[in-house]
């Protein structure tokens, strides 16, 4: 362990950031749009999964208030079609393929990106894999574990450590973390996807304490289910209330401006109390709601 010397702390970035927020709050409330173009203008914005969905829809919308937009994700051919999309209407963007599982394709990103655009203002990690499966039915599939871990935690704050530097130096930039309001309620049959957002956002409350004085801030988003492609695959969901992509988008243009450490809904928010009030109660719910859907596969 490295020694650690004693020193004053410095509380005035504190006191300077709780009433810049303010601010920002009042801005969003009564003009969002106005809000937006003020946070983003000229600033440059990196957003992972922006080949659709969330990622894409943001992308547009960024764009628009004048963030200069990076596009990340595996695909070029439809990252292409979004920054010209972007481009015909006026805005700036650009895109890059990376694997974020792959942690040497996220070092060449980085330092691509930062050569080119001498630094990123706002990191939305948004890209991510979700598995529904059963914890008895994983056994024989502890790869499922690997691979969410892989893009979800160790890719998400590769990018975040590699660009938090440039970040300081400057004394300014945001870290939006993508996550579930599953953390919260904890559903059944998402143990590796709920495992590996737990981790993200173990890594991002220790981050956001310890690097907030600096300039740099950090947004948890404990998002409840939202109609992606990314949710297609399971039948069920079909039947299932679901966020549209546009509010979910709404969302992170909310965070952006206010910057909140976290930003869940409120069934999440009753879901963790519950938990911490009554616990043996909530396991029984969500048990007996997993006990009534018959796995028929592994």
């Amino acid at each position: 362990m490295n020694d650690i010397e004693w020193q004053r702390p410095d509380l005035r970035p504190h006191i300077k950031r709780i009433s810049a927020a303010a601010g920002w709050r009042w801005r969003q409330r009564f003009s969002p749009r106005g809000a937006l173009r003020r946070r983003v203008a000229g600033q440059v914005v990196l957003i992972t999964g922006a080949s659709s969905g969330i990622g894409a829809g943001l992308s547009h919308r960024l764009a628009r208030a004048g963030a200069t937009v990076l596009l990340v994700a595996r695909s070029l051919d439809k990252l292409q079609d979004t920054v010209d999309d972007i481009r015909a209407d006026g805005g700036r963007a650009h895109a890059y393929r990376c694997d974020l599982a792959d942690l040497d394709s996220c070092d060449r990103l980085c330092e691509q990106v930062l050569a080119e655009h001498g630094g990123v203002d706002i990191l939305v990690n948004n890209a991510g894999r979700s598995i529904r499966r059963s914890v008895m039915h994983s056994l024989d599939r502890f790869h499922d574990y690997q691979r969410t871990m892989q893009l979800n935690y160790f890719g998400a704050i590769r990018l975040a450590m590699n660009l938090i530097p440039a970040m300081q130096a400057r004394g300014q930039g945001h870290v939006i973390n993508v996550s579930t309001m599953g953390v919260q309620s904890a559903p059944a049959r998402f143990s590796a996807y709920l495992g590996s957002k737990s981790a993200l956002e173990g890594w991002t409350l220790a981050a956001q304490n310890e690097l907030v004085h600096t300039g740099v801030e950090f947004t948890l988003m404990n998002y409840p289910l939202v109609r992606t492609p990314m949710i297609a695959p399971t039948a069920i969901y079909r039947y299932v209330p679901a966020m549209s992509e546009e509010r979910a988008v709404d969302w992170l243009c909310e965070a952006i401006v206010t910057r909140p450490k976290r930003k869940v809904p409120a069934f999440g928010l009753a879901s963790q109390v519950m938990y911490q009030v009554l616990p043996k109660t909530s396991e029984l719910i969500v048990n007996t709601s997993f006990q009534l859907l018959r796995d028929k596969r592994r």
